[in-house]
């Protein structure tokens, strides 16, 4: 099978199998499930042996309107990967989502969108066109918009998709202006044409496109200040939530980024700006991730933390390290949320303060949380590790102390988030009442698939480098042995260790922190339960442009309209009183008045 023909039915495939599941409903509702699984299974296999017969620098160019419009797909490694993330973790989400919406309505709605998401990433990952790339990133905020919605009849989760859909919009607009910048200028959407290009664009202008394309990408990956919408969007089945998490939507951001980073290393203001709005980020999505009880929200916020992580390594000009973390941050983030949703399926609450020692009723999915929790926390052998440390030796590199300081305090917090939150769901004493048991075979089978991947998916890191270098980027090829001893002797791996340490001594004392900061410093834990007032401000920013424009309209409908409505009348009565006297019946003044105006006629022209 050629690269090519590879390419396009890595693409076709999901949304041909979106197209069909509402009509195979209508046939048999039991066939949907499966039928949706089969299309992800068909995707993930197409997409893994697609980098086997990959070539450096290969395109495939296609007239979708001969003679006005030109698009393609390209393929490298920097878009094949978000491309197998897609695929693969789809994959194993349509596996586990047979047991965790099967009491649910409206299955045909649910998995066509689905297959519509992955197929919306895999066509923005592998665009070569600015324009095509940013159809299918607007195909995915529709999907995420409906999938976050999904229940529709409960509010929160009607308001959790409008806002993640109102909120996206922002970053969108701007990535849109800077596309069309850039086309108007160059004369292509053609990626490689447009970076190529930037480099005949003046400094101004540049970094104006470039700061749009930092905007479209802080809107979709939920960085600060953009942030606020992706925990909201937990209203979402949990299914979803894994998808949006580690497969899709906040991933397109970081891609996006590391594409045009040619084009963002021109303007130093651009990547000093992404290194700090990474770093404040990692440290903004942990803090609000270590004050939270709602199991769903806490993995919010760390995934928040984690593509801060990413940006900011890419603010470094480690693009490679944040597409490596990209890629073990979606299969330990995904295994994370669906052992979440095992958990609340069986209990029906989010709500860890309401769980507790479940490890005995459910050790498979609690032994696989607690792995995915060691590779969020970066603990030695796990993937975590690897790509964390090569974000955190990329920072040292380039100097950057400032915003690597935060991601190190981030690093603190995470490693005791995520022992508090494993502690609490599957440890000590249970603190409910309800009945539980395993998760069906459906939805632990990705779990187990998960866990091995968050162990052991770091070792193919030479397979990952050599693709890197074959498809033309700088970076050297390096086997899992070398990568161990580089990271371990790196200076890296100091902060690592240290922070893991003290991440873990502060979870030996979070009594006496708890008791200090409530007592002491209460404010800090009211602030963290509402975002830090990120919600508050825009809500009052909304809130005073809906006043002023009801200001704005009632003084032009009121007074402006009305008052021209007025004042039209007035003239027209006057005038037509005017006219009245002139109509006097006779003719001897009718003739004067003719008269008069051929008089005023004849001194006008003359």
């Amino acid at each position: 099978m050629s690269s090519e023909f590879s390419a396009l039915l890595i693409l076709l495939v999901p949304f041909a199998g979106a197209a069909l599941v509402p009509l195979l409903n209508l046939l048999s509702p039991r066939i949907v499930p499966a039928f949706a699984v089969l299309v992800g299974l068909a995707s993930a296999v197409i997409a893994f042996f697609l980098p086997f017969g990959m070539k450096p620098g290969v395109y495939f160019s296609y007239e979708v309107l001969p003679g006005v419009f030109k698009t393609g797909l390209l393929l490298d490694t920097l878009s094949i990967v978000p491309a197998l993330i897609a695929t693969w973790i789809g994959f194993l989400v349509l596996i586990y989502s047979i047991g965790y919406m099967k009491k649910e309505e409206n299955l045909s709605r649910y998995y066509s969108l689905v297959l519509l998401f992955i197929g919306s990433m895999v066509g923005m990952s592998l665009s070569d066109n600015f324009l095509s790339l940013f159809f299918f990133w607007e195909v995915m905020g529709v999907c995420s918009y409906l999938l976050i919605g999904f229940f529709y009849a409960d509010p929160k989760a009607a308001a959790a998709g409008v806002k993640a859909f109102i909120v996206t919009r922002i970053g969108d607009v701007a990535l849109f202006g800077a596309i069309l910048i850039l086309y108007v200028l160059s004369g292509s959407f053609e990626i490689s044409a447009n970076l190529a290009y930037a480099s005949k664009i003046g400094l101004p202008l540049l970094t104006a496109i470039s700061f749009g394309f930092i905007v479209g990408a802080v809107g979709k990956s939920a960085q600060v200040p953009l942030h606020v919408w992706l925990p909201d969007a937990m209203e979402a089945p949990t299914t979803i939530s894994a998808l949006i998490h580690a497969a899709t939507m906040v991933n397109a951001g970081v891609y996006l980024l590391a594409r045009v980073h040619p084009l963002l290393a021109q303007v130093p203001v651009s990547v000093e700006t992404l290194q700090w709005i990474g770093a404040i980020t990692a440290l903004l999505g942990a803090f609000l991730a270590t004050f939270n009880n709602d199991l769903k929200r806490i993995l919010a916020y760390s995934t928040v933390s984690q593509l801060g992580y990413m940006v900011f390594a890419i603010g470094v000009g480690g693009v490679f390290a944040s597409q490596f973390h990209l890629f073990s941050h979606a299969i330990f983030k995904a295994l994370l949320f669906l052992c979440a949703g095992a958990v609340i399926h069986e209990l029906g609450t989010r709500d860890v303060r309401e769980m507790g020692g479940l490890n005995k009723e459910m050790p498979l999915t609690g032994m696989a949380f607690f792995v995915g929790a060691l590779a969020l926390m970066g603990l030695p052998l796990f993937n975590g590790f690897f790509s964390k440390d090569m974000i955190l030796e990329q920072a040292y590199e380039h100097n950057s102390f400032g915003p690597l300081s935060l991601a190190v305090i981030a690093a603190v917090l995470t490693a005791f988030y995520s022992l508090r939150t494993t502690a609490m769901v599957f440890w000590g004493q249970q603190r409910n009442t309800k009945h539980v048991h395993e998760a069906p075979a459906s939805m632990t089978t990705p779990l187990v698939i998960l866990s091995i991947g968050a162990v052991f998916s770091w070792l193919l890191i030479g397979r990952i480098t050599a693709s890197w270098s074959l498809s033309g980027f700088e970076g050297e090829i390096i086997g899992w042995k070398a990568l161990a001893h580089e990271t371990f002797v790196s200076k890296a791996f100091m902060m690592t260790a240290g922070a893991i340490i003290a991440g873990y001594l502060m979870y030996m004392k979070k009594t006496a922190i708890g008791n200090f900061l409530g007592s002491k410093l209460p404010v800090v834990g009211k602030s963290a339960g509402i975002g830090l007032g990120f919600d508050a401000v825009y809500g009052g920013f909304v809130a005073f442009v809906y006043g002023f424009a009801g200001f704005a309209r009632n003084i032009w409908e009121e007074y402006i309209m009305e008052g021209i409505n007025k004042v039209t009348g007035a003239v027209a009565v006057l005038s037509s009183l005017l006219a009245r006297k002139m109509q006097t019946g006779d003719i001897h003044w009718n003739l004067v008045y003719i008269v008069i105006t051929l008089i005023i006629l004849l001194g006008m022209v003359l």
